[in-house]
């Protein structure tokens, strides 16, 4: 007859059980001290991120208005940027970002507060403080950013650099062209350098011509296709990319972007570019109820039509 074997249960023992909770706890502390520096970091670099923003912005401002913003100016600075970055101008103490322009020098400077009390810490400050040199983060006294700084800022415009059109001191009769129209001053960025690398939202002046990066880059020449410079300009260039909604300029005209494209000519049937003009345009895309002008008579459009001759396709009707 076989005997029932029992096999007794072994369990945990009580050194086994404290080593295992020394482990978790030093594995929990780990992560967490990774988590924070990240989100350090992560906060870090949408400060200097916000900035360039501004710096953008400041820069298209000036291309349209032919002046440089002012502190007041927050309200029609945010409507050339895709996200507000600016609520209000810096006066009343309690915003993070803002232009400034202390002084009667005419330097133009992008802020942001960093104190603790605007979501800064003493771990984010080091990290500004680390960056200041790549990215030219300064203090209020111009001097490079440090830990000890409540307020980290970059120069949009520096007053150092040659007048701007129109600006008090230059002789609008001077110059090779004195019955044209000058230019406008080219900002005062560094030359495009292969061996720098560059942050996405940096500017610098490559051929003349002021250009953007969208993203990090080094080595990667401005103008060409592949390459992640935009050239801040209205005229369309084919190696920029264009947003649905953007407008730019071509032969005098102007054309509005569908959706995204870049190396799609405007005034080409199947671009996504419509010219905006009330006359009648092939490439345009026209929906029901459009009306335009062809011939001297206004036309509206039954359906939806593209390159459909008014009066002599059913697409579009006579108005009254």
């Amino acid at each position: 007859m076989l005997k029932k074997m029992n096999h007794p249960r072994k369990g945990f023992t009580l050194v086994e059980l404290l080593v295992v909770m020394v482990v978790v706890g030093i594995l929990a502390g780990s992560l967490m001290l990774l988590f924070g520096s990240a989100s350090n970091r992560s906060t870090a670099t949408r400060v200097v991120s916000d900035l360039m923003t501004l710096k953008r912005a400041s820069v298209i401002f000036f291309y349209d208005t032919g002046e440089w913003p002012d502190e007041d100016d927050h309200e029609k600075l945010n409507s050339y940027m895709i996200r507000d970055v600016l609520a209000e101008g810096w006066g009343d103490g309690t915003r993070t970002y803002a232009i400034q322009r202390p002084d009667n020098s005419g330097t133009v400077y992008a802020a942001a507060r960093v104190g603790d009390e605007y979501g800064g810490s003493p771990t984010i400050r080091k990290l500004l403080e680390k960056d200041a040199s790549r990215y030219e983060l300064i203090n209020p006294n111009g001097t490079p950013f440090s830990r000890n700084d409540d307020t980290v800022m970059i120069v949009i415009r520096n007053a150092g650099s040659s007048p701007d059109p129109g600006e008090p001191g230059e002789d609008p009769g001077e110059g090779d062209d004195p019955g044209g129209e000058d230019d406008p001053e080219l900002p005062d960025y560094s030359d495009w350098d292969s061996g720098t690398a560059y942050l996405g939202g940096q500017f610098v002046i490559f051929d003349g011509r002021v250009f953007e990066a969208r993203y990090w880059t080094q080595g990667q020449q401005p103008g060409l296709l592949d390459s992640p410079w935009q050239e801040i300009t209205d005229e369309w260039r084919f190696f920029n990319i264009y947003d649905e909604g953007d407008v730019i300029v071509v032969d005098g005209k102007q054309y509005q972007a569908w959706y995204w494209t870049q190396n799609e000519t405007p005034g080409i049937v199947g671009t996504p570019w419509q010219e905006l003009t009330d006359q009648w345009v092939p490439s345009n895309r026209y929906y029901a109820g459009d009306t335009i002008f062809h011939n001297g008579l206004q036309y509206r459009a039954k359906w939806y039509s593209v390159n459909s001759t008014p009066g002599s396709s059913s697409a579009w009707e006579l108005v009254p």
